[in-house]
């Protein structure tokens, strides 16, 4: 029994030196991938930026495809988790279009998605990438997504009219995002950021009094 817990425990002494040596890897690729962009990262000078041997690095990533998604998916996932405690942070006096538009905001106008238009780029050339990055972009943000449309059904939304509404702000500022990086006016962007918040404002309001309408009109006809 004492050999079995003993054995037991190396072996999870084990395990976390392999977590910690691969988490390495990543924030070291992801300081490299952030000063260099794509282009210029160099999968040999992660592991010298960790710590790590070049064996130790191949190991938990065989190529910089691997090393590459692991990065997305470590940045990718930590914006949801914030988006998740913006989400859990709303009370119900709170103005639940504000709160999307600024975490809208907070995700694109962040590095991380300047970074992964740099990755998605560069993934058009390498199969493995382009399917890596998209899966990872693509199951983070439906899971945002989903947690603001739960908020806004809580509201008093039909589903339709919860994505419509999440559909206006989140291409409103990913579009404004995007127009960002040629073309920094960060007066008009606020500006518009406005526009975009009293036309979501707008439109999450009439919906409400429409849902409101239609659950009335329903009970009338019950009775």
């Amino acid at each position: 029994m004492k050999a079995m817990t003993a054995t037991t425990s190396v072996r999870k002494t084990q395990l976390e030196r392999s977590l910690e040596t691969r988490e390495k890897i990543v924030q070291a690729a992801i300081k490299m991938m952030g000063l260099h962009g794509y282009a210029g990262f160099r999968v040999a000078d992660v592991s010298d930026a960790a710590g790590v041997s070049r064996g130790a690095q191949t190991h938990h990533f065989p190529s910089k495809a691997a090393l590459t998604i692991a990065v997305v998916d470590t940045l990718f996932d930590a914006a949801a988790e914030s988006s998740r405690q913006r989400i859990a942070n709303i009370t119900p006096n709170d103005d639940v279009i504000q709160a999307m538009i600024e975490d809208a905001s907070a995700f694109f106008l962040g590095k991380d998605f300047t970074m992964g238009l740099d990755l998605l780029a560069a993934a058009e050339r390498d199969p493995e990438l382009r399917e890596g990055v998209r899966a990872t972009a693509k199951r983070t943000r439906t899971l945002v997504e989903d947690m603001w449309i739960g908020l806004l059904l809580s509201r008093g939304l039909i589903r339709e009219d919860a994505e419509d509404v999440l559909w206006l702000i989140f291409s409103a500022i990913r579009g404004l995002s995007v127009r960002m990086l040629w073309q920094f006016d960060e007066h008009r962007f606020e500006r518009l950021k406005k526009t975009t918040y009293w036309a979501a404002h707008a439109l999450y309001e009439e919906k409400k009094r429409e849902s409101v309408s239609k659950k009335i009109r329903n009970t009338n006809k019950e009775n």
